[in-house]
């Protein structure tokens, strides 16, 4: 259920993710877990977003980079699709939301989000693998609670940049 939010969220780094499904399930059961929750928590978060671009009007969908990604074809998103998913560390998210921008279909993000995340996910599983091998419980911990902080420490850092407080 965490791998479905993480992977629907896309600000989450996913590798957190990864260390707990090998620490307890193995790393097969973890390696199955990460990835299949990778890719339907980038399906749901596909919808999600499509549903919630649907909703609203805002400005910035009518600037000339949005209004030229909405233009492409779906052949044409399903190849950006999997060269993005290709890259370990490009945020899923917003991959996601770009893609939910265009008018490609569930199925083919689907398909290029799995061809894409192949790669990205053994590349991530073989280093956090490593680490939970060599490094101590306390240092994995440690690492974890690092990242998570950082992670949150960015994310509010730029929700507050794009809500500015008010003047009143």
């Amino acid at each position: 259920m965490i791998n479905l939010a993480v992977g629907a969220l896309g600000f989450i780094p996913s590798v957190l993710i990864t260390a707990v499904n090998i620490q307890s399930f193995g790393l097969y059961g973890g390696a199955f877990l990460t990835f299949v929750g990778e890719i339907v928590g980038a399906l749901l978060g596909f919808y999600l977003y499509r549903y919630g671009f649907s909703k609203v009007d805002p400005k910035w969908m009518r600037h000339r980079f949005w209004l030229k990604l909405q233009q492409q074809s779906p052949k044409q998103v399903f190849g950006m699709v999997v060269l993005l998913r290709l890259l370990p560390f490009m945020p899923s998210g917003l991959v996601t939301a770009g893609a939910a921008l265009t008018p490609i279909s569930g199925k083919l993000f689907w398909l290029g989000s799995t061809i894409g995340k192949v790669p990205a996910v053994m590349l991530e599983l073989a280093a956090v693998y490593g680490i939970t091998q060599l490094a101590p419980k306390s240092v994995q911990y440690a690492l974890f609670g690092f990242v998570l902080f950082v992670s949150l420490v960015l994310w509010l850092k730029s929700k507050k940049q794009k809500n500015p407080p008010s003047m009143d």
